[in-house]
Parts: C-alpha cells; structure tokens; sequence
C-alpha cells in the first residue's frame, strides 16, 4: 500500500474504533437506514451522480475551493474554478443529499466515494474567530452575534461596540461558545465537524485533512476519475498558522482552555488530532 493508503486506512480505522466506543458507551445502535441524520447533515451533504461523489461541507476547511471543484464537475468546464468565493456560496443549483427520498440516499450512500475533510480543531476556530470578527466578510456574525456577545460578556461596554458588534475578543467569543445556554445557536463556522457531518452515522470512506491538503485533494480526484486538468488550488497565505493559533488560546485562562478542549473533544479523539499545546489532559 502507498503511504498515501495507508494514512487513509488509519484515518477511517480511529474513525471506526472511537465510533463504535462511543456507541458501546451510549448504548445507541446504528439507526436503521440512516433515519437519525440530521436534516442539517442532509444539506450538508453535496452529491455528483457523475462522478459518484458525496461530500460533506465543513466552513474553514477548504469547502469554498470544494464547491467550485463539485460545480465544475457538475458543468464540466473549467471556468468554475475561478468564480470569486462571494459567488460560490451564493449558488442555489447545488444538489444536496435532502433532495433525494430514503432509497435514493441510501443507494448514495452505500455506493458512492463519501469525503470528508477536517482541519484542527483549534486552528479552525481562530480562523473562523478572525474570519467573522476581524474581517468584514464576517458583516452577518458581527451583526447577529457579535452585539449579542458584546452585550452579555463585556463589562461597561461602549455605545459603539454595542450597535456595531465590530470588536468581540477572542476571550469573549470562546466564553459565548462554551455557554451552554447558547447551544442551539452555535453557528457552522465553528461547530464541531461531527455535529455538521454526523461521521458515526454516515459511512465516509475518505477523510482529508486540511494540513495534507494538496496530497489528499489529489487522490481524492484521482479516486472518483476527475479530469486531468482538474486541481485544488491551496491559498495557504490566508491561513492561520499553529503559531497563530498558540498566541489566541494564550490570551484564555486555564479553565476556559480545558473547556474548550473539551467542546472539541470528539473531534479530537475521531480526527486523531492531539491535544492542543498547554492543555493538560487530566
């Protein structure tokens, strides 16, 4: 087997087995034909009958460069591949997994090449942090989260920042994501990736991972037969680093670390990511 397999049988091989520990541990049996899945999961789920491809959305994991790929598969052309990211999101023509009845997802399900691609989970939040908060293409979250959280975790806050949502900190935003009040809130930039794609309950049989992105985006093409001109291209400058990542989760206490570390935990365990610098697992 080439390396390349064979970090892709390891992959699935730690999904399965925390899988199925999770499963002895909550006693839950796999649903039958996949009736538990999350409507949201359903339309997460983006499917190329062409190419027998199911892949799974995850924002700050390359998912804008995906959607061009899956457009250009479905339009077979090139041009796809540079429309501007604004765009991407905005197209309806998508075909998602929901659309289809319970024997179509199931014939899907059971045929097709199913990806998912995962990133740290800690360097996904400080990129979804910088990406929303600090950025104006964050206009929405600073809006509809960002006045919320001001309101709720910041002492005397200023008449500005209370109508603008414009300067949440990163310590503010984590205290906002660790409330359990908020739970049902939470917004997919930041969720965890196995509450977005449900990996226990659906069968992937690929996992890439942003850190092995141009490797794992390469087999994953080779695999479903994508045409030859086909690439992922990697914007790597926009990225937030591990460094990067480090100097945030400094800025947060002890407690707030362990909590979040634990937010994350599933991710952690099925992704076989390792603990984040300075958390000490107890």
């Amino acid at each position: 087997a080439t390396v390349l397999q064979e970090s892709q049988q390891q992959r699935l091989a730690t999904l399965r087995k925390v899988c199925r520990q999770h499963e002895a541990s909550h006693k839950t049996r796999l649903p039958p034909l996949y009736t538990d899945l999350h409507a949201n999961t359903l339309n997460r789920m983006y499917v190329d009958d062409r190419f027998s491809l199911l892949y799974c959305e995850v924002p700050k994991v390359g998912c804008t460069n995906w959607k061009r790929i899956i457009l250009a598969l479905s339009r077979g052309d090139n041009q796809s591949m540079t429309i501007p990211a604004s765009q991407v999101h905005e197209i309806q023509n998508y075909t998602k997994l929901h659309k289809f009845d319970a024997a179509g997802r199931r014939s899907r399900l059971g045929g097709y090449t199913t990806a998912l691609f995962v990133r740290e989970p800690m360097e996904r939040l400080v990129s979804a942090y910088r990406d929303k908060f600090l950025l104006t293409s964050g206009y929405y979250q600073q809006k509809v989260y960002g006045r919320y959280i001001i309101a709720h975790y910041r002492t005397n806050p200023s008449r500005e920042s209370l109508l603008q949502g414009h300067d949440v900190t990163f310590s503010e935003f984590v205290s906002f994501i660790l409330d359990p009040r908020w739970a049902l809130y939470q917004d997919v930039h930041w969720l965890p990736v196995h509450k977005l794609c449900q990996p226990c309950l659906l069968p992937f049989n690929f996992i890439g991972k942003l850190e092995t992105m141009q490797r794992d985006a390469a087999a994953l093409l080779a695999k479903i037969g994508a045409p030859s001109w086909m690439s992922y291209s990697d914007p790597k400058n926009k990225r937030s680093s591990a460094s990067m990542t480090r100097s945030y989760l400094a800025q947060l206490s002890p407690e707030a670390k362990w909590k979040l570390y634990r937010f994350y935990y599933e991710d952690y365990r099925l992704f076989n990511y390792s603990p984040p610098h300075g958390i000490n697992i107890k």
